[in-house]
């Protein structure tokens, strides 16, 4: 079993993305009907667009933003500003595919940007930004580098190990009460939208969502609760590999190199501590070109009051 039995190919995700986050629940009888016209459509979905530029070179990526002075162009190495006094004109997809090639990849698990991409057309999240990776001291994640990524100020999405091929992928809240249902709700949709194996799925929604952990195949499904020694208050559910984790994980004094205690990223009660933001920047700069040798180039974003996708200024 390979971890991509764990995690669906990317266009069966977005199958399950359009029905769980994008509110379509025709498209899903559609993949009843016609596999075939599903994915040309979710194959058309993907294709890169281009932007020709005055200067006569082409950008290809996907715009995920573009108003009347700036387009936004994710690429692989990162999202790229453009501003529009620069560009010719904007073309519709290339059909090669090229930069999405590797999410089609079958011996992957999806990559982070493609993580990334699902949460900024989930609904339900207001703002998206990347932040320093709190210090794990102890359990199955001890000394693992990772990315760590904040969604509406009260939940986590974390990537560990490789960012294009991961070793575990974990979705927190720091909530109670109803908050904290609609987190796990929203947990669980996410990493049911990656999940190819009847049996993963079936592990995924038996979980005690108070704590617990369970095996499929061989990778781990685990829920802590906010009670747990090591959850800094924090609510957890991940699936993970244990061997990969072991292959990804690294020295003490290369950790801290990392890393961020608890209590310098967000307060008791979870919240983040925006007044140490600027901080936060200047050591993720300096973390991620020791742990990648280059930035994430992540744009963080936010949804304004009409609930329009506005991105943040270069948050690293």
């Amino acid at each position: 079993m390979t971890l991509t039995e764990v995690f669906l190919t990317p266009y069966s995700a977005l199958l399950f993305r359009s029905l769980c986050f994008m509110k379509k629940p025709l498209l899903f009888f559609l993949v009843l009907l016609s596999w075939g016209e599903v994915a040309c459509y979710c194959f058309n979905r993907l294709a890169p667009d281009r932007i020709i530029m005055r200067n006569g070179t082409i950008q290809e990526g996907l715009v995920i933003k573009n108003d009347v002075t700036v387009v936004v162009l994710e690429q692989p190495s990162g999202d790229r500003v453009i501003k529009k006094q620069e560009i010719e004109r904007i073309d519709d997809a290339n059909k090669d595919l090229s930069y999405f090639a590797d999410l089609a990849n079958h011996d992957k698990a999806p990559p982070w940007r493609m993580m990334v991409q699902d949460m900024r057309c989930n609904d339900a999240v207001k703002s998206f930004v990347q932040i320093p990776a709190t210090r794990i001291s102890a359990g199955y994640l001890k000394n693992v580098p990772y990315l760590s990524f904040n969604i509406n100020n009260r939940a986590e999405m974390n990537i560990y190990g490789n960012p294009r091929d991961p070793a575990c992928v974990e979705f927190g809240a720091y909530a109670h009460g109803e908050k904290l249902k609609l987190l796990q709700g929203i947990a669980r949709q996410f990493f049911a939208g990656y999940i190819g194996s009847r049996s993963g799925l079936a592990t995924l929604y038996r979980l005690d969502l108070r704590g617990d952990e369970e095996r499929a195949g061989k990778f781990f499904y685990k829920v802590q609760p906010s009670s747990s020694p090591d959850s800094h208050g924090g609510w957890w559910l991940s699936i993970y590999d244990p061997v990969r984790l072991k292959k990804a994980r690294v020295s003490d004094a290369v950790y801290d190199q990392m890393t961020l205690p608890s209590h310098d990223i967000r307060a008791k009660d979870g919240k983040l501590k925006h007044d140490l933001e600027e901080k936060h920047r200047q050591f993720l700069n300096l973390s991620m070109m020791r742990w990648l040798g280059k930035l994430p180039g992540f744009h963080g974003f936010y949804r304004d009051g009409n609930n329009k996708l506005q991105v943040m200024r270069n948050t690293n």
